[in-house]
């Protein structure tokens, strides 16, 4: 009963603020301080004169939800010419009505870009830039009026989701409000893009990021994760925006930065098995496995305590689909370096995911390919040969052989002469290391130093076999 009583008083004191903001809307305060801080941000965007006293923001939120809540919670505090995006259904303050299709609403926020810009007209001036714009203007009063009756209902305020994160030119808008960040830094590249393009109009360009709360924050550390994945986006070529925070700033501007990069690929490249050489392109979310998460964080969800209970070397089985499966063998998901006590807080260095035959030998070379090929038959029934489900001895043996000598390949490989005898060369982790050796990378050469101790390592007691399953085709 005091959980109970807890509980109705928390909901008893909400219902307080809920009905305290029904009954009188301030317009420029809320019990929401996070929206208070967001009228804020809007009418200083709105009143400071830059750039020509721009008024045009763009509010991003990962959520239609929180579209919808924001653009009522704007209108009821007193502010106009407003509109919400997003991929299922898009309206304006001036309508009741919601529609599909966002462009027209897109061309009355952005009408420089999206209406004179992109557009072909048979009109000609002398002037450039917003200068032309304005004869522009005055020429589609005469020469094109459904045009100028989008010019004269203006969009100031545009609200919306992913679906416009990408592809879409807003350069007439000089702010960008980051009113929830994602979890991926490309979207949030992304977002900024849509105004920090050329031929924008704006002599400087603005962002405003809302931050989780400190408690959430830190439990999601959503700011470290999301700046260090920035920080290796740059280190790989990407165009970045060093403003998006202080501390990114510091990191980005870090000349010894990219030597610590290399240093810590370099000691992970000791314990991973990624064979990434072939004729496909990775960009940094194949990389990164970004693309999986939020389908396996939606599944833990469904019954967190079952997968937080789960033995170590719980396995399972399907029947694989030929064109994809191509082998009878073994997906695995190893963690190193192995468990030697019951410690709960034991921390993996690192992980992989293997898809390896019985001979030992890799069906599929990368981390990608395999959960592309889990993904196809994840909503497959379970199929487990019956010696194995019954454990007898010699169908387990040989699993456990063909995991060995997986292992042992990675160390050393075994490398025939033209006169019939063999002889020992480094394994393929090494060879990648070799790699950076002739770019005198000191971490790498450091790395190959030590190659006579890889055979040790990669023996079947470092690793923990953390899950598995049987690949039958």
């Amino acid at each position: 009963m005091q959980y109970v009583d807890i509980f109705y008083s928390n909901l008893s004191e909400y219902k307080k603020d809920v009905d305290q903001e029904r009954n009188y809307i301030n317009p420029n305060e809320s019990t929401d301080e996070k929206l208070t801080v967001l009228i804020k941000k809007i009418k200083e965007s709105q009143n400071w004169g830059e750039n020509y006293s721009n008024k045009k923001v763009v509010i991003f939120t990962v959520y239609r939800d929180t579209a919808e809540y924001l653009f009522k919670q704007l209108q009821e505090r007193g502010l106009k010419k407003i509109a919400m995006v997003t991929g299922s259904g898009s309206k304006t303050s001036d309508s009741d009505e919601e529609t599909k299709n966002f462009e027209p609403i897109l061309e009355r926020f952005a009408p420089y870009t999206k209406l004179y810009r992109e557009k072909e007209w048979d009109f000609e001036t002398q002037e450039v830039g917003l200068e032309a714009f304005k004869e522009w203007k005055i020429w589609c009063k005469n020469h094109q009026p459904h045009v100028f009756d989008k010019l004269e209902k203006p969009i100031d305020i545009l609200i919306a989701t992913d679906a416009l994160s990408e592809g879409q030119n807003l350069q007439d808008a000089d702010m960008v409000i980051n009113y929830d960040i994602h979890w991926n830094p490309v979207r949030i590249i992304q977002r900024m893009g849509r105004i920090d393009r050329l031929g924008s109009p704006n002599k400087k360009i603005f962002g405003i990021n809302f931050w989780p709360s400190d408690n959430i924050n830190t439990y999601l550390n959503l700011q470290n994760r999301i700046e260090e994945r920035m920080v290796a986006m740059k280190l790989a070529g990407s165009e970045v925006d060093q403003r998006f925070s202080d501390r990114f700033r510091q990191m980005a501007q870090d000349e010894n930065l990219d030597q610590r990069m290399k240093n810590r690929m370099m000691k992970q490249m000791e314990v991973t098995f990624d064979d990434l050489d072939g004729e496909d392109n990775f960009g940094f979310d194949t990389l990164s496995l970004e693309s999986y998460r939020q389908d396996l964080f939606e599944e833990f969800n469904k019954d967190k305590s079952k997968y937080l209970n789960m033995p170590k070397g719980v396995y399972t089985g399907f029947s694989g689909v030929k064109e994809i499966c191509k082998e009878d063998g073994i997906i695995a998901l190893l963690g190193y370096p192995a468990q030697t006590s019951n410690k709960k807080d034991h921390k993996y260095q690192l992980f992989d995911l293997v898809y390896i035959n019985k001979k030992g030998e890799n069906v599929l070379l990368n981390q990608k390919e395999v959960l592309d090929a889990l993904s196809h038959h994840k909503n497959k029934p379970r199929f487990v040969p019956e010696d194995i489900d019954r454990g007898e001895e010699p169908a387990i043996i040989e699993l456990v052989n063909a995991m060995k000598t997986w292992l042992e390949d990675q160390a050393v490989e075994m490398e025939e002469q033209e006169d019939g005898t063999t002889k020992r060369k480094m394994g393929r982790e090494t060879l990648d290391v070799l790699k950076q050796v002739r770019g005198g990378n000191p971490a790498a050469i450091e790395t190959v130093k030590k190659g006579e101790n890889l055979k040790e390592k990669y023996q079947l007691k470092n690793f923990d076999i953390i899950s598995w399953m049987l690949v039958t085709v």
